[in-house]
């Protein structure tokens, strides 16, 4: 078992020495191959054929040329950038595009996207420094196309700075043909009546009972106990295993075992009877496992009884969760990347409804795990399957521990918890989403979460476990982010939340809930103050820069739901916000998410879904505003 280890601090370099330097230390002449073009008709574009018209190059966020420096290029140029979101568009007709960049010591990880489908993400980073054929699309249809060229500002981890490069794109014409359709997933279930110790079987020790017609499930039958220390056995041949059972008011704790190794507990109350998703598995290798399910004899303070109930195994049978379609930076047309939660639930029509709505894609969807207990938060499986084929990234909440089961910031501070979160690793890397940005134990300056910052010494302590935990399992590391709410700090007792900040080398970013109100912006003069007053926008975003870190806003909204002590239906807001972001992008501001949400209880920003149906506020002047913004280009 590999221990946890300690994240590096990111390690940046700034403007055009930096890689200059090392290209002309590390390369002596110009001795590279030309890779061989798509076809024998072809055109060269340049990087210095500037503009938006067929066989152009045109440039977004801060491209840097460098004529006549090492290694050479065909026309003695090439641009290149450092900054998060920077984008090179180039616009052509034909059948395939060959790109041609740099791969150097501080490469980093490019993203390419054609006419806006799946994404390639190239590392760019080789010891030596060469100009070389970077990217190929493949065959296209015949025709005009678009290619854009990403800064992602990632790289790994021999890598010593984040530089992707465009020296010039060679374009065939000849025909393509179709791509082969996907391959089909398919599952096996194993019922609860399906009772033997052989292959997908099921076999239950004393303390057992069938119930027949008791809650709604696909055969009519579940099987059930409150003996503490009865198990149930399945035994099954596949790579993955999801177990469906019951929840209801008198249920307790049940731990699940596969092939005998860590186990999972599962807290089964609910306030009313229903067969559910108790546990998925992480992905499997190919074969036989056994899968045991024990009572534990225990409950929460709100049951009334140590009840547990199986109902169904579904069994994958195939190769494991495809990977999601790689992220290829803005789609948005941000220099940085812009989202949105997907109000009311978290799916991707509600997602795409938002986006459709303001008329530019989203790049980034805003989740949060659910919080009752150590499955749902550390194996999100229903959450992560319904955005399985979602193009964008995730940025994921989640709390150091469930609410509301005894759980602390001072015990997962001991490392108690550290075997969940080792866990929920190896679950990024099972659906593809280790490039996700995690919110963990967001708004901790606040008092209204469990896990807030009123011992300093062990929220910073439980951070650094859970971060540790995480990516000793999640390869490559996901960007785990510090986020705290805006202005005041309720905690730690001293009001000082710099007390909480976990160290540099234990956070990839720093982010902010920024919403108008305690206090509104009336004014911009009162904005501005806001934002440079500690707890504000520039406050954080200094801070974040001083530690190299990247900054981003996770959420942010009009208030129309805290009565006089929002700023209602505020276009100015959005303008200020959106004047903001325009100002520091390119300079280490990453990501804004506005939190779309018209709940009676909750901050009332909603922008664009009527009034009804659960949906309290709507704020017409604020939504046009956004819409005329966010539907602009850049």
């Amino acid at each position: 078992m590999r221990r946890p280890r300690r994240r590096r601090t990111t390690t940046r370099l700034r403007g055009r020495l930096g890689w200059a330097a090392v290209a002309l230390a590390s390369v002596m002449g110009s001795n590279w191959a030309l890779a061989m073009p798509a076809s024998a008709a072809t055109t060269t574009i340049e990087d210095t054929a500037i503009g938006t018209g067929n066989n152009q190059v045109s440039y977004s966020g801060t491209w840097t040329q460098c004529s006549g420096c090492a290694p050479s290029a065909l026309n003695s140029s090439y641009r290149y950038s450092t900054n998060f979101g920077a984008i090179a568009t180039v616009r052509f007709t034909g059948s395939q595009v060959n790109i041609f960049g740099i791969k150097a010591p501080g490469g980093g990880h490019a993203a390419f996207s054609v006419d806006g489908d799946t994404p390639t993400v190239v590392d760019t980073f080789s010891t030596t420094v060469a100009a070389t054929l970077v990217f190929s699309s493949g065959r296209l249809s015949g025709g005009p196309h678009v290619v854009k060229i990403t800064n992602v500002h990632d790289r790994n981890p021999a890598s010593n700075g984040y530089y992707v490069a465009f020296d010039r794109a060679e374009v065939a014409t000849d025909p393509a043909p179709p791509p082969p359709p996907p391959p089909a997933q398919t599952a096996t279930t194993v019922e609860d009546t399906a009772i033997g110790t052989g292959n997908n079987q099921v076999a239950y020790s004393t303390g057992w009972m069938a119930c027949v017609g008791c809650v709604a499930s696909p055969n009519n039958s579940l099987y059930y106990t409150g003996v503490p220390g009865a198990v149930v056995t399945i035994r099954f041949t596949g790579t993955q295993i999801n177990v469906y059972g019951v929840k209801g008011w008198a249920n307790g704790f049940g731990t699940f075992r596969i092939d005998g190794a860590q186990p999972a507990v599962t807290d089964t109350y609910a306030p009313d009877s229903t067969v559910t998703l108790l546990y998925t598995s992480n992905v499997l290798t190919a074969g036989a496992h056994t899968l045991t399910y024990t009572n534990d004899g225990h409950r929460n303070a709100t049951s009334t009884g140590n009840n547990i109930g199986f109902d169904r195994a579904e069994i994958t049978t195939t190769a494991p969760p495809t990977a999601p379609p790689s992220y290829a930076g803005p789609r948005s047309g941000k220099p940085w990347l812009s989202g949105t939660f997907p109000d009311p639930v978290m799916n991707q029509q509600n997602l795409e409804a938002f986006c459709n709505w303001r008329g530019a894609p989203c790049d980034f969807v805003l989740l949060y795990v659910t919080r009752n207990n150590w499955t749902n938060v550390t194996q999100p499986a229903d959450l992560l399957r319904t955005f399985a084929t979602w193009p964008g990234r995730l940025i994921i909440s989640i709390p150091p521990f469930p609410e509301n089961i005894g759980a602390s910031n001072a015990t997962c501070a001991t490392g108690a918890y550290d075997s969940y979160w080792r866990t929920f690793g190896t679950f990024l890397n099972t659906y593809g989403r280790q490039n996700s940005f995690l919110r963990l134990g967001w708004e901790s300056n606040g008092d209204w979460y469990q896990w807030a910052g009123t011992n300093p010494t062990d929220y910073v302590n439980c951070f650094r476990h859970v971060a540790d935990a995480i990516n000793s399992t999640a390869e490559p590391d996901p960007t785990i982010c510090w986020c705290l709410n805006a202005h005041y700090s309720q905690n730690p007792p001293s009001h000082n939340p710099m007390e909480l900040y976990p160290g540099d080398a234990w956070a990839d970013g720093v982010g902010l809930d920024a919403y108008d109100h305690y206090p509104p912006s009336t004014t911009k003069a009162a904005f501005d103050a806001q934002a440079n007053a500690p707890g504000g926008l520039n406050y954080w975003y200094n801070f974040a820069q001083a530690h190299n870190k990247l900054f981003g806003v996770g959420e942010w909204g009009v208030v129309s739901g805290s009565g006089s002590n929002g700023g209602g239906d505020s276009a100015n807001y959005v303008q200020w916000m959106y004047d903001w972001f325009v100002a520091h992008a390119g300079k280490g501001f990453a990501y804004e998410y506005y939190f779309n949400n018209c709940d009676q209880n909750n901050v009332g920003s909603n922008l664009y879904r009527p009034i009804g149906n659960g949906c309290f506020y709507r704020n017409s002047s604020a939504a046009a505003r956004y819409k005329q913004l966010y539907s602009a280009k850049p």
